[in-house]
Order: C-alpha cells, then structure tokens, then sequence
C-alpha cells in the first residue's frame, strides 16, 4: 500500500499476504483509517489550491451516481481531500477554514461555487475557459491529484463505496504528500 501510487486492492493483498479476501480488506481498512489525514494534527498553510469534483461511488442520489469532494493542496506539498455533504459554496468554505491557517492566497478556478472564497482570505482564480494558468494562479497541483486519485479508483478498486470513500482519499492524500520518504516507517508508527 505504500509503495504503489494507486495503492492495492483486497484482492492483492489476498494473494500477496496469503489470508483470506475478508481479512485483506479489513486490514486495508484498519491502515486507511490509521493515515488519515489529521494524523499529525497539521493545518495546510501558505498558497492554497482549492478544487471540487465529483467521485463514482455507490450514492444513487446523484446524477451519475457520484460524491462531491474537495481537493485542498499548499504549494509546499500538503494535500488534504474531503468528502462533502452537498456541493454549495458555504460548505466548501466551512471544510476548508477547518483545515487551514496562515493563508498566504487562495488559489481557485473560476467557478461561481468559489466566489465567496474572499472571505477566509486572499483569493485569485484562473478562468479555464479562457486559460489554464494566470501567472501563478493555477490549480494545477490538486487537479492532478485528482487525476490520479481517480485512475486509481478505475484501474485499482473498481468501486469504492460511499461509506468508505473518506478513508480512501485520506490513504491517497497521505500517499501523495509523501511520496519521496519512507512511507512504510510514517504507516508503521501511525498503526
């Protein structure tokens, strides 16, 4: 689980480790609880990127059967990803305060979901209808962990469920953030 990028399904881990299906995929759960994000009590800080999308999850309650979720990321590397109660603009701000402090700016899309963003500090957004960068005002650091995160849902998962679709953001975010250390020695002590 450390050492992939897309992290590892139940079923390697049931063949890797020998155990039956059950066990696998209740160890992979109890690591991805141990990692969550907060494990270090860390609040992210300096220029941060914000960014919403929409996860394929079991949730019919949706179009497409998906979760909203929010991407927050600082240039210095941190990055944090949340599931949502529902994709409005005060819930997105009310995630985000709860998870910074020392905000240099706020880096967002255009999106009228972030308009309001002003009000837990600087904000400049890039409109990608018109272009992808503005200087240094981009979000490309968390849209390519979503990317990523995504490509691991279709090519490792295959289905996540709403249930435990916090736990698999938080292995990924953890995953992310660290991935030039020694990941097996910060799971190992977080377990």
């Amino acid at each position: 689980m450390c050492h992939s990028p897309k992290g590892v399904s139940a079923k390697q881990l049931e063949r890797t480790l020998g155990v039956h299906y059950e066990t696998a995929w209740y160890m992979a759960k109890l690591i991805r609880m141990a990692i969550k994000h907060d494990m270090f009590g860390d609040k992210l800080c300096g220029i941060i990127e914000v960014d919403d999308a929409v996860v394929k999850s079991d949730n019919g309650k949706r179009w497409g059967g998906g979760s909203y979720v929010v991407g927050m990321a600082s240039r210095n590397g941190d990055l944090r990803m949340q599931v949502l109660d529902k994709l409005r603009g005060e819930e997105i701000r009310r995630v985000v305060a709860e998870n910074v402090e020392y905000v240099q700016s706020f880096y967002t899309d255009g999106h009228k979901l972030y308009k309001k963003m002003h009000e837990l500090g600087s904000h400049q957004y890039v409109v990608h209808q018109k272009r992808w960068v503005n200087g240094a005002v981009h979000v490309s650091y968390v849209e390519n962990a979503w990317s990523l995160f995504k490509r691991g849902l279709v090519g490792m998962y295959h289905h996540v469920s709403t249930k435990y679709l916090q736990n698999y953001l938080a292995e990924f975010a953890f995953r992310y953030r660290h991935e030039k250390r020694s990941l097996f020695d910060l799971v190992l002590a977080s377990c």
